[in-house]
């Protein structure tokens, strides 16, 4: 069906003049419009049945009358095609840019249906992207951001840190004693614990700060301009605090109050990312031979 409604379509496609999809429109209008014209110029020529001043003055009146129309054609069917053309720049500037269109949805003819439905389309196109994005980089427990997307904000972050933008500072927290919780109680438990601890840790990070889950119970923080010396301070203050007051509860009911261990380093130059996350992996490392509940700064 489709291939029938383009036959003509597709014919005056390959016409090699005018080249255009707008000038074969309107060299199609202006045939069209002209056609008449001609046929009576054929039938003055043949018949001569008009004297020459008859034929002028009829000519003086149909002339300037299809030209007028002609014009007018042309430029009703320029008015036309703006639709085809504002959905096509809408799609074109969504693939290059990613911005989203904003075309007329409120007229009901074709043209009128094309851009709405083009409309809606790229909506909806950029919602399931969106949902796509978000979803490649949480962690499916915690709704934390996963390792990958980590390991891409630690390497955004360490070349502003290159450019002297700010002081960065990473820590890993590492949940204590979650084995036992899992032995005594079953994975859910410990599933819960973990939930709870990203949670704390969401909610006590300031503003352009993040949290990720680095696997299993151990979650990375960036941190920003943070004081030199103690760049987990105030943040460290907040979470165990936090988790004082809101234990992890477990189905039956059961609270768990959580501890953990932390290790922090602030950037230096010549830090990568891998040197970055081994000096905060060391810390994290003395916290728990410390024996636990406790946070080792590297500076």
């Amino acid at each position: 069906m489709a291939k029938d409604q383009l036959r003509l379509y597709r014919i005056l496609s390959l016409a090699p003049f005018p080249k255009s999809y707008v000038g074969k429109v309107f060299f199609t209008a202006f045939l069209g419009t002209h056609v008449p014209l001609l046929a009576l110029l054929v039938y003055f020529a043949r018949l001569r049945r008009f004297g020459l001043g008859g034929a002028l003055r009829i000519l003086s009146v149909t002339v300037p009358a299809t030209l007028a129309g002609t014009a007018f054609t042309l430029w009703a069917m320029y008015a036309l095609s703006a639709p085809t053309a504002l959905a096509s720049r809408a799609l074109r500037r969504y693939l290059d840019s990613g911005e989203l269109p904003e075309l007329p949805v409120g007229y009901t003819d074709r043209a009128g249906r094309l851009m709405a439905d083009v409309q809606y389309t790229v909506e909806r196109l950029d919602t399931a992207a969106r949902s796509l994005e978000e979803q490649a980089t949480r962690d499916h427990l915690t709704g934390a951001y996963n390792r990958r997307a980590a390991e891409e904000h630690l390497a955004e972050d360490v070349k502003r840190a290159e450019r002297g933008v700010g002081t960065l500072s990473l820590a890993l927290f590492d949940l204590d004693h979650l084995k036992s919780i899992n032995d005594a109680h079953g994975h859910r438990a410990g599933d819960a614990c973990v939930v709870r601890f990203a949670e704390v840790l969401g909610r006590n990070v300031r503003a352009g700060d993040w949290v990720a889950r680095w696997g299993g119970d151990e979650f990375v923080v960036g941190m920003w301009n943070t004081q030199v010396g103690q760049p987990t301070a105030r943040v460290l203050e907040r979470i165990v605090e936090d988790l004082r007051e809101n234990p992890a509860v477990l189905d039956d009911g059961e609270e768990v109050r959580l501890a953990f261990s932390g290790g922090a380093c602030r950037w230096k130059p010549g830090d990568d990312v891998r040197g970055l996350v081994s000096r905060a992996d060391e810390a994290l490392y003395r916290a728990k031979a410390k024996g636990g509940n406790a946070v080792v700064h590297l500076d």
